[in-house]
C-alpha cells in the first residue's frame, strides 16, 4: 500500500482513478447471502452501463479500504451491521472502441 499512498501524495489517483462517481455494493455482514448477491449485482451493473455511455471499472482496492479501514467505513456511513461486498467507478469512457479485435477463425470439431 506504500505505493498506492505515495502515488496519491505525488497527486496520481490509483485507488478512484479520478473517477466521476462510485457505486458501494453493500449488505448485512451476518447474511450468507449478502456478498453473493452484491456480487451479482455489480456484475449486472457492468453489464448495463455501456448502454447508458457509461463505463465502469471494478474498485477492489477500495473495497479492500472500506472492509478494513474505520475512517472510510465511518464516512460511508452504512447502516448498522451492514459491510461493503464490492465497489465501482462509473463514468464516462475515455476512449471509444470503433470495432471488435480481429481474432483466429475457432477450430471446432463436433462429435
Amino acid at each position: 500500500m506504500d505505493l498506492v499512498v505515495g502515488a496519491w501524495d505525488f497527486g496520481v489517483d490509483v485507488v478512484c482513478r479520478d473517477a466521476p462517481h462510485l457505486i458501494v455494493a453493500h449488505g448485512l455482514q451476518s447474511d450468507m447471502t449478502a456478498q453473493t448477491a452484491c456480487t451479482i449485482g455489480m456484475t449486472y451493473l457492468e453489464l448495463a452501463a455501456p448502454s447508458l455511455g457509461l463505463g465502469t471499472c471494478w474498485g477492489g482496492f477500495f473495497s479492500a479500504a472500506a472492509m478494513f479501514w474505520p475512517p472510510l467505513q465511518k464516512t460511508l456511513g452504512l447502516p448498522e451491521g451492514h459491510v461493503c461486498y464490492g465497489a465501482a467507478m462509473v463514468g464516462v469512457p475515455k476512449y471509444k472502441y470503433h470495432r471488435m479485435p480481429l481474432r483466429n477463425t475457432p477450430q471446432v470439431t463436433w462429435i
